[in-house]
């Protein structure tokens, strides 16, 4: 009987300290609710008799659970005491947030665990603002009130939130306009919309300063950062221009280098007039007049834009062409002469400041001059002129189709006449011959002027074709 009285007793006593804490089932369990309204009022440990009381499994692992994710959350923001490390602190900060996030609405945080996460979560958005980190400073500063309530503690970040937002909307807008800016490929338009673009950037700048200035928060870590960063616009448009400038003076070396190439038409190589080529290179000098004029007339319009030291290699590359043009004029007005020479190569002039466009080579071959014959009944002779920098090790290769032999030399041929009285040397280096090609290493050194002269020897057939080029190394390129 007594022992009954106890059982009673227990339940009574159960029952009435649960009515005290709730009237509600929750979950289907009033465990549940009296564990919740135990959290609420006495601290989340104080959760943990009635959630343990949870028959079911699943559901007193979840409830339990939310202890600890409150401990660990509550730890995180212990362990950032005296920490300094702003890695750390911010690490922290997102883990408790996480942590407090994942607990069931219900339950409240206490409030010494709501001001020091508010502190820390102030602190953290301060620290991502100053390394412009603004997404996750804004995604900290939301979830933060979400899980730890309203606070004046917020209100500077709050403001410096506003202003940096404003501030990156401004960038990416410009950001968005110099890429667009980028993309346009005739360089004058380019250099037009970068010119507007850059007096725009000032008065982006100066409304920038004024939204600064009138915000308050104006002296913030998280500010400061983004008015720098938008400055930072001046500086690449500044760079942006400058590239295309050096592109325009680059359109101009290409145009130059084009019209040097340019070839006669209308017959097959060494079939033209010395009078016919001296024309044609006389019209090539002309051009090139006339396109270096509209040169030097852009460059004193942008006279504080424009690299001098890219235009004194136009400049240099240009006066070199035109003495080299006007060697060529002088060669071919000597008739009787260059007649002895034998055929003409086409270009004339070969060199790597010309090379093929488009080309992966460029700077590694010149564009080549042809040559090419029909009904070749014994050898024949050709000769070229070739722009080699001084200094340069560069290559003269001639290729044929076919395996006849090729012997090059520095003397005019005299039609093959003198080649073997006078001992001419020949300067290909047999040795590094590849296929049917035929170079002449080094070529700067061993050509005593501009002027090449090669033998085309009798082949099995009557016809022949070829080229010569110029190679920044041709055993480099060859292996």
């Amino acid at each position: 009987m007594k022992k009954s009285l106890k059982v009673l007793f227990a339940v009574l006593l159960t029952a009435l300290v649960v009515s005290c804490e709730s009237t509600e089932v929750i979950d289907g369990d009033p465990n549940v609710a009296a564990g919740i309204n135990a959290w609420n009022s006495r601290g989340p440990d104080a959760a943990t008799a009635y959630w343990t009381d949870i028959e079911e499994p699943a559901k007193q692992k979840k409830y339990l659970n939310y202890v600890t994710l409150f401990n660990a959350g509550k730890n995180a923001l212990d362990g950032t005491d005296g920490v300094k490390n702003s890695g750390k602190l911010v690490s922290a900060s997102n883990t408790a947030l996480a942590k407090f996030k994942a607990l069931d609405p219900a339950l409240e945080l206490p409030a010494d665990v709501k001001e020091k996460g508010i502190d820390l979560s102030v602190k953290c958005i301060d620290i991502l603002l100053s390394q412009e980190n603004l997404n996750d400073a804004n995604n900290m500063y939301t979830q933060s009130v979400k899980i730890y309530g309203k606070s004046d503690k917020y209100n500077t970040v709050a403001k410096e939130l506003d202003v940096c937002k404003s501030i990156e909307a401004k960038r990416k807008n410009a950001v968005e306009e110099s890429d667009r800016i980028k993309e346009i490929e005739d360089v004058d338009e380019r250099i037009k919309e970068l010119t507007s673009f850059k007096e725009s950037l000032a008065d982006s700048e100066a409304e920038v300063r004024n939204l600064i200035n009138n915000s308050g928060v104006g002296k913030t870590a998280g500010v400061s950062a983004f008015e720098k960063r938008f400055k930072k616009l001046n500086q690449d448009v500044a760079i942006q221009l400058e590239g295309a400038y050096r592109d325009k003076i680059y359109e101009y070396k290409e145009r130059i280098g084009e019209e040097f190439a340019r070839q006669m038409t209308g017959k097959e190589n060494g079939n033209y007039k010395l009078e016919e080529i001296l024309e044609h290179y006389q019209s090539i000098e002309k051009n090139i007049d006339a396109i270096y004029a509209e040169l030097l007339d852009f460059a004193a319009k942008h006279e504080k834009n424009v690299d001098q030291d890219v235009l004194d290699e136009v400049t240099l590359q240009k006066k070199d062409l035109s003495a080299k043009i006007a060697q060529i004029n002088k060669e071919i007005a000597r008739e009787k002469e260059i007649a002895s020479r034998g055929k003409t190569v086409m270009p004339l002039m070969i060199g790597l400041f010309n090379p093929a466009p488009g080309s992966t080579a460029e700077s590694k071959k010149s564009r080549p001059a042809k040559f090419s014959a029909t009904k070749q009944k014994k050898a024949e002779y050709w000769w070229g002129m070739v722009s080699i920098p001084k200094g340069e090790m560069n290559d003269l290769v001639i290729t044929l189709k076919d395996n006849r032999n090729v012997r090059v030399f520095n003397e005019n041929t005299k039609s093959g006449k003198l080649i073997e009285k006078n001992n001419l040397k020949d300067l290909v280096s047999r040795s590094s011959r590849v296929g049917n090609s035929w170079p002449v290493l080094n070529a700067g050194s061993q050509l005593k002027g501009s002027n090449y002269f090669f033998e085309i020897d009798k082949g099995k057939t009557e016809d022949y074709s070829g080229e010569v080029v110029v190679y920044s190394s041709f055993i480099t390129r060859m292996r």
